[in-house]
């Protein structure tokens, strides 16, 4: 063990700052959390029944669900279309994937209120997109509507790809050009290059995208916030109306559920890892 030093204390002197702004945002408002989601909200004893109220009342228990069912599905469809785009991205000349990849950089920073605003004046109910088909006279938007949960589903699988590449093209990387030749040279077919030798070596990077892109959507605010405010019940904007309140903010409640929401993605992301544990052992496929 390093003996600790008073010269090894002083070159540690410019982390301070980082640590200092790491208690006071991360690690008290997560103490602060904790303790609060375990107090009753009338007696202020420790208890269970911010979460006994939770799984209790339809609308808590619709929001976790709905949650769940939209950060899943735009997960594996924005994992799926990130797929193919970063298998395309290797097939393309240096330039052209510079530029692309510079594309996705900045749309998967166009999140939140311009995105929102941005889907409003495109696909919204006086929409741009939806003004020039009625002026042909086509109808094909007419039953769609931003507001709603397709609206909501777009829009998340739409900030799911531009992430969902990007954290996929390394991966990709990885696969040697080496072990290319030598499937041709063995006449291996691509198909079963993919499935035996390329989709082994992407579980670790398929895995840890799913479990970025989920806590990605599990966590989106702003843009939902905008769009339908509480009119859509899900746990990031619930949260939010329990902490403010419309009439007295319920901060114990509001704390209980932001600890369900921390679970759920521990949880999520812990299968993750788990299942490319099983898949591998000690850096080699079973």
């Amino acid at each position: 063990m390093k003996k600790i030093t008073l010269k090894n204390l002083i070159h540690t002197i410019p982390t301070f700052p980082f640590f200092i702004l790491a208690v006071m945002y991360m690690i008290l408002p997560m103490l602060s959390i904790v303790v609060n989601g375990f107090l009753d909200p009338s007696t202020h004893a420790v208890s269970m029944a911010n979460f006994t109220k939770i799984f209790s009342k339809t609308v808590y228990v619709k929001c976790i669900t709905n949650s769940l069912k939209l950060s899943f599905i735009s997960t594996f469809v924005g994992l799926a279309l990130s797929f193919l785009i970063a298998l395309c991205l290797t097939n393309v000349g240096a330039k052209m994937r510079t530029s692309i990849m510079a594309i996705l950089s900045m749309t998967s920073n166009f999140a939140g209120l311009p995105l929102a605003f941005a889907f409003i004046l495109i696909v919204g109910n006086t929409g741009v997109f939806k003004a020039f088909l009625q002026t042909f006279d086509l109808h094909w938007l007419d039953g769609f509507n931003l507001y709603s949960y397709d609206g909501i589903m777009m829009i998340f699988i739409y900030f799911q790809i531009p992430l969902g590449t990007m954290l996929l093209v390394p991966s990709f990387d990885a696969i040697r050009k080496e072990w290319k030749e030598a499937a041709v040279l063995m006449r291996a077919s691509d198909l079963r290059f993919w499935a035996e030798v390329g989709i082994p070596n992407l579980i670790p990077g398929i895995f840890g995208t799913f479990g970025m892109l989920f806590a990605n959507a599990l966590t989106a605010y702003a843009t939902v916030y905008v769009l339908v405010t509480n009119n859509f019940p899900l746990l990031a904007t619930k949260i939010t109306s329990l902490f403010t309140g419309d009439a007295v903010p319920q901060k114990e409640l509001g704390s209980a559920m932001s600890i369900i929401m921390i679970a759920i993605m521990l949880l999520v992301i812990g299968a993750c890892n788990l299942l490319v544990k099983l898949t591998y052992k000690g850096g080699e496929q079973k």
